[in-house]
């Protein structure tokens, strides 16, 4: 190994499965403490895993994953000392929030509070209460919502390139409409301001979100509307909480309106709808991408999907929330099917038109509603704004932030959690 020179020796080492392999090697030999600690290695071995799949699949067990990665996090702040859990993640950071914050009954301190936090770095920032809810509305339904703030393309040389963002964000808490004739309302938290403000969505009287559909791509949030009694949604609108100023605008569906069920989900950065026609297995499943104009779709691809022998005997999916895998548009997942008295969750490839059981779900509030992977540990330490606003807001161990060397950072990971 002494007669590897320093570029050859790097290029071996960025291939390292994950950084905790990365951090061991820094005990080799001074020469390797330099080379894996410098500014230049740290952007080739994210450049060179930037392709892999970054997103852990959930265990049998989803809530054992959910504490290991969260468990750098302060307790809540409530009588009943509880556990913070993931609500929403973007661009590397993850929205977390209380457990019964999607209690409609329940408006308690503990409800109204929210964590910004970066599981690589173990950074968190704690938000300032959300403002209470009005007696006319359902529990909120929060997002993350991220956009560059600052983005540096770095020559990692051999015409490699890296492009490294800073984010600002938005924590958005729409509220559904509990009663007719009543705006949906919005409470929008801003990382540059460090607080909360209040919007109102005004539209067709007869309009109401669908809880399950709130999607935040590059920037944008997006949702369905149901219009009257009907069943299904009859439209997506796109919004955008970096520019209030302007009206959430409507995204043509036409095309989709025959399908008896669609849902929108996101997958590879971008907004996609999955239309979904009969009721009972086998099933026709076509997955549509939102073009980056917002004004034409592109069939990304379809098929009819049956029912494997792994699968039990589940049959009717019309009731299920589909959702995407978030970096392969082709995976499809099932969310809370019951088969028998258990919880399950079922995975259906559209590549090989087979429906097949995935995992057991234990316990009601394991994963998150809207999501079907749980939070990846990110590849990247990717900051979280600072603001002198959002400092001191809470009483105790809330009024300070929360570092670690890299070193450190890397040796907390759990041994069976794979970032990459």
């Amino acid at each position: 190994m002494k007669k590897l020179g320093l570029d050859l020796l790097e290029d071996i080492l960025i291939r390292l499965p994950n950084p905790r392999s990365a951090c061991r090697c820094k005990l080799v030999c001074k020469q390797w403490v330099s080379l894996i600690s410098s500014p230049r290695f740290n952007r080739r071995f994210v450049s060179h895993h930037q392709s892999m799949n970054h997103h852990p699949p959930i265990p049998d067990d989803p809530s054992e994953l959910q504490s290991i990665i969260l468990s750098f996090l302060p307790p809540m702040p409530c009588t009943v000392r509880d556990d913070f859990r993931v609500l929403d993640c973007n661009k590397d950071l993850v929205l977390c929030g209380s457990w019964d914050a999607d209690l409609s009954i329940c408006d308690s301190e503990s409800a109204r509070s929210y964590l910004v936090c970066n599981p690589f770095t173990k950074e968190w920032i704690a938000l300032p209460l959300a403002p209470r809810k009005d007696v006319y509305y359902y529990a909120p339904m929060p997002r993350l919502v991220c956009e560059p703030r600052m983005s540096t393309n770095l020559d990692l040389g051999d015409g490699e390139t890296f492009v490294y963002s800073e984010y600002r964000f938005r924590v958005v808490c729409m509220y559904q409409v509990a009663e007719p004739n009543t705006a949906t309302k919005l409470d929008v938290f801003c990382s540059e301001s460090g607080q909360w403000t209040k919007e109102a969505l005004v539209c067709d009287d007869q309009l109401r979100i669908t809880s399950r559909s709130l999607v935040s791509c590059n920037g944008e949030l997006f949702w369905q509307y149901i219009k009257g009694k009907n069943e299904f949604p009859m439209f997506v609108a796109v919004y955008n909480p970096f520019r209030p100023d302007i009206p959430p605008k409507p995204i043509d569906i036409s095309a989709f309106l025959v399908k008896p069920r669609w849902y929108i989900s996101g997958s590879q950065g971008a907004l996609h709808i999955i239309a979904i026609e009969n009721e009972t297995v086998p099933v026709h499943l076509t997955i549509w991408r939102l073009e980056e104009d917002q004004k034409s779709w592109r069939k990304q691809c379809e098929g009819l999907v049956n029912k494997s022998s792994k699968c039990g005997n589940y049959e009717v999916l019309a009731c299920l929330t589909p959702f995407l895998h978030p970096d392969q548009p082709e995976i499809v997942f099932f969310n809370r099917v019951f088969i028998g008295y258990n919880k399950a969750m079922l995975r259906c490839d559209l590549r090989s038109e087979e429906l097949e059981f995935f995992a057991k779900l234990r316990g009601w509030y394991d994963i998150c509603h809207f999501q079907v992977f749980q939070p990846r540990v990110p590849c990247w330490p990717t900051p979280i704004p600072r603001y002198e606003k959002l400092q001191g807001m809470h009483d105790g161990s809330y009024n300070f932030w929360v570092q670690s060397s890299s070193e450190a950072k890397l040796q907390s990971l759990p041994p069976s959690l794979n970032i990459w």
